[in-house]
């Protein structure tokens, strides 16, 4: 919670800087296009995104054996939002960790999960920003591009090389807190090479583009509802290469590059105040919607966790002995 607290503080001086640099007065009257109206559908977007990207961890999932009730999976696919704005949102791994002690399934299972989830994340927003580019120009957009791919290239090769990670792995079990985690090391590159291989890329990378390609609509909605047409390959590449920029960061939630990046390649299609309102509408519908939502599910997984010890705590009664 206190990391979520400074994310929020750091994202009130961010917007408002670019708010001043904007004109306030500008990006409020830009803003005040929006009406209660069109709320429903900006949270709808994110929405569907979730739901495809649900898919996408359930199959993951059962990629490395673990299969859990779709109820139970959804809640804790939901709590992992409300680590969102974690650097490189590797706070989701709080999933792996609710899933060992709820399920008893052990984090080395399920970490490379997670992990693949922000690969394959990487890989279709890359393709939706090329896709994108095709679609609108806008060669601004090139160099967190750029920085994707090789971010994401740089880590497959690694994971997939027994001879780099174990060179990696000698470093690591070195030192003393890790030197009994070879065995658990070695499991998680196997799992994250067979979640990163051709077949599971054929799935994730698709459902992954779909979802992402939704919520990218986002921009286009609210840039509708503030009186502007914005083509769907503009919001796309704006969408894509903004979450390259702020994930290959691993700035805390991509807060302030991920803006920046949206903004400027929104500003020559929509004029720097109308683009710095449509921006800052899409981190409020899609950022902070999700972790909302994944702090209030968190909480009320808390509580099932702290119900089901106190009931395992309680002894027996004896009723109905002999």
């Amino acid at each position: 919670m206190r990391r979520v607290v400074l994310a929020a503080a750091l994202a009130v001086a961010v917007y408002t800087c670019m708010v001043l640099v904007s004109d306030i007065g500008a990006v409020m009257a830009a803003a005040s296009g929006l009406s209660a109206g069109d709320v429903p559908v900006l949270l709808a977007l994110p929405l569907v995104n979730y739901a495809f990207r649900f898919l996408k961890w359930d199959y993951l999932l059962r990629r490395v054996g673990v299969r859990l009730r779709t109820g139970r999976s959804v809640q804790v696919f939901l709590s992992g939002f409300a680590m969102a704005v974690s650097p490189g949102k590797f706070g989701e791994l709080l999933k792996s960790c609710l899933l060992r002690d709820r399920e008893g399934i052990p984090v080395a299972s399920t970490s490379p999960v997670i992990f693949a989830e922000r690969i394959t994340d990487l890989v279709s927003m890359i393709l939706l920003a090329a896709l994108g580019l095709a679609l609108s120009g806008g060669r601004a957009a090139l160099p967190a591009v750029a920085a994707g791919i090789v971010f994401t290239v740089l880590t497959i090769v690694f994971l997939s090389s027994e001879r780099v990670f174990g060179a990696f792995t000698g470093i690591v079990c070195r030192i003393p807190r890790f030197s009994g985690r070879r065995d658990d090391l070695c499991r998680f590159r196997r799992n994250c090479a067979g979640l990163l291989g051709p077949a599971c890329l054929a799935v994730s990378v698709p459902l992954g583009m779909l979802s992402w390609g939704v919520e990218a609509m986002v921009l286009v909605a609210a840039a509708g509802a503030m009186g502007a047409g914005l083509e769907p390959g503009a919001a796309l590449l704006a969408h894509s290469a903004g979450t390259v920029a702020g994930a290959v960061s691993m700035i805390p939630g991509g807060l302030g590059l991920t803006e920046l990046t949206v903004d400027g390649l929104l500003s020559p299609r929509l004029g720097l105040a109308r683009a710095t309102a449509v921006t800052m509408v899409m981190r409020f519908a899609t950022l902070w919607f999700a972790v909302a939502l994944g702090a209030a599910v968190l909480v009320f997984e808390r509580r099932g966790t702290s119900r089901a010890r106190r009931d395992a705590e309680t002894p027996g009664c004896g009723c109905g002995s002999a």
